[in-house]
């Protein structure tokens, strides 16, 4: 434990403490349930606009984690449950947190894995991943068309604090209620708005 940062021992008197890598997890746990915590009752009035499964996701291990889900009333199930972690390339919320890293930080996620295919859309190759999230960056938000599961999309944007992309906010429905022509004109500026709401009260 000591060896890894994970305890502490004071030399004079032999006792154990914390060391800081329990600090460390402490602040990841208390960021968490804060950005939880401010975009709940967001994602609720987000969920009544548009009446489809809202999620927020945030990154932690080359993992898109959900943190949190408001089902939608459509009948549309999906697999997701807060807790639930999964590769982000092939999610939007994923693509979101994607983009608030570097391009090498990017590749070194996946130096030892492939970028699994999911749905039949999904980006399964590094150089196209690495345009696509370039171009998120540009646009502020995400579109997953099938990437994850087939007849299923879903537009996210980015949650920021102190500048840095910490979470994403989605809105996930089937492809028969989240028309592509729908994601354009109502949905991405309904998510991109939600997102900066919370952004703006995560400054408090």
């Amino acid at each position: 434990m000591v060896a890894y940062d994970y305890a502490s021992q004071n030399p004079k008197n032999k006792k154990y403490s914390l060391g800081f890598k329990f600090l460390s997890i402490g602040r990841i746990i208390i960021e968490n349930l804060d950005v939880r915590r401010i975009a709940h009752d967001h994602l609720h009035k987000l969920h009544e606009k548009v009446h489809e499964t809202v999620h927020l996701a945030i990154l932690r291990d080359s993992k898109v984690v959900y943190i949190d889900k408001i089902e939608s009333p459509r009948g549309l199930s999906l697999a997701t449950y807060i807790g639930f972690r999964t590769d982000p390339h092939a999610a939007a919320g994923g693509k979101i947190l994607l983009s608030g890293l570097p391009p090498e930080q990017v590749r070194k996620m996946y130096k030892n894995r492939s970028l699994k295919a999911y749905g039949k859309n999904t980006i399964t190759n590094m150089a196209y991943l690495l345009d696509e999230v370039e171009n998120i960056k540009k646009q502020g938000y995400a579109i997953d068309n099938e990437e994850y599961y087939e007849g299923v999309r879903c537009v996210a944007a980015p949650i920021r604090a102190g500048g840095e992309i910490v979470a994403a906010v989605s809105i996930t429905g089937s492809i028969f209620t989240m028309t592509m022509e729908r994601i354009k004109q109502e949905l991405t500026e309904l998510v991109t708005q939600t997102a900066q709401e919370i952004s703006s009260a995560m400054k408090w």
